[in-house]
């Protein structure tokens, strides 16, 4: 099983107990919410949710022997009073969200998301609905997509790549990953750094996935559903999830009734051991908030 980022720290911060009851949003292969049922044995529970419905496969396999303390429902967690209503739990003793994309999907080709394998623009994370990475690149005019590519990957040269992208869909669909970055990479010239496709990339998977207005979404109503001493933890990994995070707990800070206190002034990092081990990880922030009233 994949060691999710910074587990170690989610453990401290939540403080699993038994009896506790416990909703991992965005459980991937189910690494957290092992430890968590760890955590909060003999007698702890938890809920796993995923828009992905492969990777809640792979949680339901990797955590077989918890299946008495454990339901799996295939959800967007933005939609938690759904999992609430589902489940019959109306409040939690933690919540987790874990915004990164899990290596299984970037080294599935076939999933759309890595240009440094070739596979189909698609970068769904829920692949039975809506708009595609192919129908982005392929359909948008170009102003819309010099905007993705700016508001979403933070990339100063949006307009320059969307111009390029529609001069060669011109001549023929781009119908893949590796022609997309090709294309990129070649407009970017001799970039040094990251892979010069990286933050259209980025763009174009926070789009077709609606990632910021389902954290936005997720946030207004998250406190809601958390107990009295009740822990939500958020672990994003660009700027421009973290400061929604930030700006959110602030506010939640700021309340009278309910109570929230911040757990982390500065969000939480990996360690170097933890980099060193798991290189994706370098940008991981995580950030926590405790209902105490």
């Amino acid at each position: 099983m994949h060691i999710p980022v910074m587990l170690n720290k989610v453990i401290e911060l939540m403080s699993p107990r038994n009896n506790g009851r416990y909703l991992d949003a965005t459980v991937g292969e189910g690494g957290h919410a092992k430890a968590i049922l760890e955590a909060s044995a003999p007698d702890g529970s938890v809920v796993c949710s995923d828009v992905d419905g492969t990777m809640l496969g792979r949680a339901k396999n990797n955590l077989e022997a918890f299946h008495a303390k454990i339901k799996f429902l295939h959800t967007n967690y933005r939609d938690i009073e759904d999992i609430a209503r589902e489940t019959g739990i109306e409040k939690f003793d933690g919540i987790i969200v874990d915004l990164g994309f899990n290596t299984a999907q970037i080294d599935d080709a076939a999933r759309g998301f890595s240009f440094s394998n070739e596979g189909p623009l698609d970068m769904r994370y829920d692949t039975s609905s809506g708009v595609t990475a192919y129908d982005v690149v392929n359909k948008f005019d170009q102003e819309r997509l010099a905007r993705i590519i700016k508001e979403y990957g933070e990339e100063r040269q949006s307009r320059k790549i969307a111009k390029a992208i529609i001069t060669a869909r011109k001549r023929s669909r781009i119908k893949n990953t590796a022609e997309l970055a090709s294309i990129i990479a070649g407009t970017m010239g001799g970039r040094r750094g990251i892979h010069p496709a990286t933050k259209t990339f980025q763009a174009i998977r926070i789009f077709v996935n609606d990632e910021l207005e389902n954290l936005k979404a997720f946030l207004q109503k998250a406190g809601d559903f958390l107990t009295i001493g009740g822990v939500l933890i958020v672990i994003s990994f660009h700027s421009l999830e973290d400061r929604i995070v930030k700006q959110a707990f602030r506010q939640f800070s700021l309340l009278t009734g309910p109570v929230f206190k911040i757990l982390t002034r500065k969000p939480a990092v990996p360690d170097e051991e933890e980099i060193r081990h798991n290189y994706r990880a370098r940008s991981a922030r995580l950030r926590a908030i405790k209902r105490i009233a």
